[in-house]
């Protein structure tokens, strides 16, 4: 099986973490991205590939997920300083 279809649990760390699921049966692979705001709460996008897609494809929708997360969880961090975008 293909490094990119196998399950890693996300890490325990400050900024983004990920993780990656696949189903029972190996055809569907599911994407998490996680980032935490300034309280501490937790945001996450889900993304799902199937075992046939090319790796460079799932990059490049991973890289476009992790900065629309980024943007999203910075928006709110601003909000909360007072300081407008």
């Amino acid at each position: 099986m293909a490094m990119h279809l196998t399950r890693r649990a996300p890490k325990r760390k400050r900024g983004l973490c990920w993780g990656r699921t696949p189903n029972d049966n190996g055809t569907v692979v599911t994407w998490q991205l996680f980032r935490r705001d300034h309280r501490g709460a937790l945001h996450m996008s889900s993304l799902q590939f199937t075992y046939t897609e090319p790796r460079a494809y799932i990059a490049q929708r991973l890289r476009n997920a992790r900065r629309k997360l980024r943007d999203r969880v910075d928006e709110i961090d601003l909000a909360a300083m007072g300081v407008t975008a």
